[in-house]
């Protein structure tokens, strides 16, 4: 047999059996990555590749996949269609069959579009395996996507002096030039992320307010206090945390009325599931009884 001449069939299978196990790998990084706002913030990686450079490889391997896929239907087209031909004729004698595949069809696309159970336990395990890299509030950043703003913003955003910030960030060995530096750029100059970044200058940010001994949070002293600072970005965690609560009182409240939400959710987060304000949040965490 002469293996010298190209086979366009033989790379054809080839491609598909590549694409295949590279949608293979990528899709189970994809499945147990933590969120993006997590990943980017810790710089997360596996072999050596990050979330991004996965969803990459990801795209352009379905997108192989479906070139070496419309390759294979032009070299089978004829020997395919003889062959759907017949087994169409022979599977409307199996009406049963086909009826239950068309069912099992509708209660995947059903579970999915309205989160039903058995099925969507399998994304629901997804969002527990994203969920448990935030092993303490200091990996989730303090807003979405904090890297990639500048130093300056950033200072903006938590209050922080930038000419103290570049200071502190300087003496621990991270090199730029400009606060219109982003944090990933600056995190970068050390091999770190912009996690890394903020714990150097965190110290730097007001503290957090809290009441003086034998005070009591009300509902309008906590409007006046937290209104416009920001307070929904931070987590349930960081709440409890800061104001020195007990953990099981806070989820206590917050399911008495109805919010069923973890430590590591954000104020703001919570608030629009619920369809209610982060002040109303807030409130329910720090006040006994409203």
């Amino acid at each position: 047999m002469n293996h010298s001449n190209w086979s366009g069939r033989a790379f054809t299978s080839l491609s598909s059996l590549a694409s295949f196990i590279l949608l293979l790998l990528t899709g189970i990084v994809l499945y147990i990555e933590p969120h993006g706002r997590v990943a980017y913030w810790i710089k997360w990686d596996v072999l050596g590749l990050q979330k991004d450079q996965w969803g990459n490889i990801h795209i352009l391997s379905g997108l192989l996949f479906l070139v070496a896929s419309g390759f294979h239907l032009y070299y089978n087209w004829k020997p395919l269609i003889k062959y759907l031909g017949g087994k169409i004729e022979a599977t409307l004698r199996y009406k049963r069959e086909l009826v239950i595949s068309c069912l099992i069809f509708l209660w995947i696309v059903a579970s999915g579009s309205w989160s039903l159970p058995p099925l969507i336990y399998v994304t629901d395990l997804c969002e527990t395996i994203k969920n448990s890299w935030v092993t303490s509030p200091e990996l989730e950043p303090p807003f979405g996507h904090a890297e990639r703003v500048s130093l300056k913003t950033f200072c903006k955003k938590q209050q922080i002096p930038p000419d103290q910030a570049m200071v502190e960030l300087r003496k621990a060995g991270f090199k730029f030039n400009s606060p219109d530096k982003t944090l990933e750029e600056i995190a970068d100059s050390k091999g770190t992320s912009g996690m890394g970044v903020y714990e150097v200058i965190q110290k730097l940010e007001p503290k957090p307010v809290t009441m003086k001994p034998g005070a009591a949070w009300t509902s309008a002293n906590i409007e006046e206090t937290f209104a416009d600072t920001g307070v929904g970005r931070k987590s349930i965690g960081q709440i409890i945390k800061e104001h020195e609560l007990d953990h099981k009182t806070v989820h206590q409240r917050l399911k008495e009325r109805g919010i069923m939400a973890k430590d590591n959710d954000k104020i703001k987060e919570s608030a629009d599931r619920y369809e209610v304000t982060p002040i109303k949040i807030l409130t329910i965490i720090l006040v006994d009884k409203i």
